[in-house]
């Protein structure tokens, strides 16, 4: 039994500050099941879920001398479960948008004919120019969006757009 277990989490967040140890174990058993049945909730993959409370787990470590104990330690806890979950799922849609984009990469650009945007009815003018600059220029979205005078996400947004519409093209899922 710990000899910490009596006091609130507060009280025990404030000897965490100070270096004990056996605080932190009581608040992590008491808190452990809601922040991953929080997690639970909002992600099916138990590998993430995982993953989410690995890294709550770092930051509630890492940013415990800037909790108040004037304020509830569940209150501060859900924030940083929030805050997590939120950059776990916007970094896995980076991720995907990432990959979407990669898999059109050839090593050597001979090795595919060059497709003729024009024939391409159903894209919008800003979507030949992005990725004619992407494709057959060779150019970042840094530059494509400078040269477009857009933002980087939206180069990448208007990229992605064409490209699906290229696809559902060529694979006959519209017409023009």
């Amino acid at each position: 039994m710990n000899p910490f277990s009596h006091l609130s989490d507060e009280e025990l967040m404030k000897l965490y500050q100070k270096g004990e140890s056996m605080a932190f174990d009581v608040i992590y058993s008491r808190n452990k099941g809601r922040v991953y049945s929080y997690l639970k909730k909002r992600v099916s993959d138990d590998i993430s879920v995982d993953e989410i409370f690995q890294n709550i787990m770092i930051k509630f470590h890492k940013s415990r001398m800037n909790y108040d104990s004037k304020f509830p330690l569940g209150k501060w806890l859900y924030t940083i479960c929030k805050s997590e979950l939120l950059d776990y799922l916007k970094k896995r849609k980076v991720q995907f948008e990432e990959i979407k984009d990669e898999h059109l990469k050839v090593s050597d650009p001979n090795l595919l004919p060059e497709i003729d945007l024009e024939e391409f009815k159903n894209l919008s003018e800003r979507e030949r120019e992005a990725i004619s600059l992407r494709f057959y220029s060779d150019k970042d979205y840094s530059e494509i969006s400078e040269l477009l005078n857009i933002t980087e996400t939206n180069a990448r947004k208007t990229i992605s757009r064409g490209i699906k519409k290229i696809r559902l093209k060529l694979l006959g899922g519209q017409s023009e």
